[in-house]
Order: C-alpha cells, then sequence, then structure tokens
C-alpha cells in the first residue's frame, strides 16, 4: 500500500502562496494547520503517511509572513517611522 502524502502536500502548497498579499495570513494559517496536522498523523500513523519533508515545509513558509509583519508591526511601535511609511502603516508611526 502506498503511503499518502497527500496533507502534507496541501500544507507545502499553501506554505508556497506565502508572496500573495492578504491572502498570505490565510494561507499562512492552512499551512500551519495542515503541516501539524500531517505531522501528527505520520507520528502516529507511520505505515499509512509519509511527506514530513513537505509537512515542516510548508509550516516554515506559511509562519514565514506571519512572522515577518509581527516583526513589522513592533518596529512601526518602537519609533523605526521608516518602516511604517514603507509597509503602508503610517497611522502607527
Amino acid at each position: 500500500m502506498e503511503k499518502s502524502k497527500r496533507m502534507a502536500a496541501t500544507s507545502f502548497a499553501f506554505g508556497l502562496a506565502f508572496w500573495i498579499p492578504l491572502l498570505n495570513f490565510v494561507f499562512g494559517a492552512l499551512a500551519i494547520y495542515l503541516g501539524i496536522k500531517a505531522l501528527l498523523k505520520i507520528k502516529q500513523e507511520p505505515d499509512k503517511y509519509a511527506g514530513k519533508f513537505f509537512a515542516i515545509t510548508g509550516i516554515i513558509l506559511g509562519a514565514l509572513p506571519i512572522a515577518l509583519y509581527l516583526i513589522t508591526l513592533v518596529m512601526c511601535l518602537i519609533g523605526y517611522g521608516e518602516v511604517c511609511k514603507a509597509t503602508g502603516l503610517t497611522f502607527l508611526a
């Protein structure tokens, strides 16, 4: 029987969409959720599920835009006005 990589591959695909503005939060959250779920299934039933690399990569790519937005927000709040202007968060400056 062939091992299923479907959920891990879907997490990876959503993770690759991290560059799409505004939708990257949704795709990032889906990539993280599906990646974690795939890793849990791989751990519970290793004979049935595979794709650990895809799941981990999907989680990392999904977390990337969220982490970058949080870093940008913190930089704006502590006084980096140029960052606020460059990202459209001028109301925080």
